[in-house]
């Protein structure tokens, strides 16, 4: 796995790819900031259940102002952000459950929320709960293996079994 574009483009992230964790495919994280690149410069991005921390770091290789990392285990994340040498104001990591992490108030700033959440988490019930929590012009965008049921989609792409849910 590599970063697509911007300023770390074309560098290695290393990742482990288990029953929890499965990498975001790279036609997948192509669309997505295909889709967001007008508003990812200087954005505030939140990265939930981050795994490995793909999505986060082609955020700020592409120019967000923050990115913050949620996971219980950020191993990987770690790594990936010292391999790249990536400053430290750039980015936090929060070790902890997701619902934990909604309750701290972050994503109140957030301009971009990306949610990739195990297959096997009632999605519907996080996406209610963050919808509350987020500011008006905000983007949720959901991978999930499922359409995402609410109103406020205005936006689905299909790969295989992977689903990008856009909600405004």
């Amino acid at each position: 796995m590599r970063v697509i574009a911007g300023i770390y483009k074309n560098r290695p992230l290393e990742f482990r790819k288990t029953k929890q964790i499965r990498p975001t495919k790279q036609i997948v994280k192509k669309s997505f900031f295909d889709t967001i690149c007008p508003i990812i410069h200087d954005a505030v991005f939140v990265d939930l259940f981050a795994g490995n921390g793909f999505i986060g770091i082609e955020a700020v290789s592409r120019g967000a102002k923050k990115v913050f990392f949620v996971d219980r285990d950020d191993t990987f994340i770690k790594k990936n952000v010292q391999n790249l040498n990536i400053s430290s104001d750039k980015f936090e990591i929060y070790r902890m459950d997701v619902f934990n992490f909604l309750n701290l108030n972050v994503v109140e700033n957030a301009d971009i929320i990306y949610v990739d959440a195990p297959y096997s988490l009632k999605i519907d019930d996080l996406v209610v709960f963050l919808l509350k929590k987020i500011k008006k012009d905000a983007i949720v965008c959901v991978e999930s293996n499922k359409m995402v049921e609410n109103e406020r989609v205005f936006k689905i792409k299909q790969f295989g079994n992977s689903i990008l849910n856009y909600l405004r």
